[in-house]
């Protein structure tokens, strides 16, 4: 017995003995806080060279926006210099008394050209459009389908009442179609009754709408292609205007050299510069555009529909003209 267990009030306990050092515990222990320090170093090297990063990146940020807004001041600058040497060589040919042809004169044959191709689009809004045309033609396909419900219904109760009329009382065979005959007759009735008259309804409604679309087709479509042959006469004879203007050396009209310049660029380029010029001279011309300085016009109000032919027409000559201005082949 010991002492403490003899007084076990007096708190006293024999002293513990220490535990041997492990060497291979002492060299993980040594491990694991040099490697602790590994982690710290890392961590602080990390969160410095993020910092690091970050600042660089706000850096070239602010670079590089200062470098936009000065391409920017620029291009506006080369900008108004163009126009002012535009308007420079337009006052000396003015002085040298070079003629000014007038694109936009075009004669009352050419405006009636443009007036009998325009119509193409009224024309066109006559007829169905394939996907207005698919709902109609799916219900006349479904009368057929019907039909053929109905008979395989009528095929499946056939099949029933001749089992039913050979088949023994008692027998498996009789049991299932007895017990088959009020579905097939369901069946069959939920498609003479409902499905097929429905779909004989739909039927006829929509022959009737596309009978009457294939009439005006074969009113409209002739109209419409020799509105496309008018559209294609007056393209060709417009950009013989303005190719005989350019070679002329006369001057052009100032919304012509706002938009596209004095001449073509070379190249494919040119190709497509003399169709974007035709173009906006069609749109002038139809539309009965005089605008001495704008190629299109005024812009139209906010509340535009921009899916109207005249207005998508416009969209896609804006489009044409900046892209001949930022030189995109």
């Amino acid at each position: 017995m010991t002492y403490s267990e003899y007084y076990r009030d007096t708190e006293y306990y024999p002293a513990e003995e220490e535990p041997e050092s492990d060497p291979e515990l002492l060299a993980l222990t040594d491990t694991v806080g040099g490697m602790r320090e590994t982690v710290d170093d890392l961590e602080n090297r990390t969160v410095r060279e993020l910092s690091e990063l970050r600042e660089t990146v706000e850096s070239f940020t602010e670079t590089h926006s200062r470098h936009e807004t000065r391409l920017d001041h620029t291009a506006r600058q080369l900008e108004r210099l163009r126009q002012r040497l535009l308007v420079l060589e337009r006052a000396v040919r003015v002085s040298e008394k070079v003629p000014v042809v007038d694109l936009d004169n075009v004669g009352p044959r050419l405006r009636q050209l443009a007036a009998e191709a325009e119509r193409r689009h009224s024309l066109a809004a006559q007829l169905l459009t394939p996907t207005q045309r698919r709902p109609y033609e799916e219900d006349v396909a479904r009368l057929p389908q019907a039909r053929e419900a109905l008979g395989q219904s009528e095929e499946a109760l056939i099949a029933v009442l001749e089992v039913l009329a050979k088949a023994e009382r008692g027998t498996p065979e009789r049991d299932d179609a007895e017990s088959r005959l009020s579905e097939v007759v369901a069946r069959r009735r939920g498609v003479l009754d409902r499905q097929l008259p429905a779909a004989q309804q739909d039927a006829e409604a929509a022959q009737q709408v596309l009978a009457a679309d294939e009439v005006t087709r074969t009113r409209v479509l002739p109209q419409i292609e020799k509105c496309e042959r008018d559209w294609e006469e007056l393209h060709s004879r417009l950009r013989e205007r303005i190719t005989d203007a350019i070679g002329s050396s006369a001057l052009l009209p100032v919304w012509f050299t706002h938009a596209f310049g004095v001449a073509p660029p070379s190249g494919a380029a040119g190709d497509k510069w003399i169709r974007a010029a035709t173009s906006a001279l069609a749109y002038r011309v139809t539309h009965g555009v005089v605008d001495p300085a704008l190629p299109l016009g005024e812009p139209p109000p906010s509340d535009t529909d921009w899916t109207e032919p005249k207005w998508s027409w416009r969209a896609r000559l804006e489009h044409d003209i900046e892209e001949l201005d930022l030189g995109v082949d």
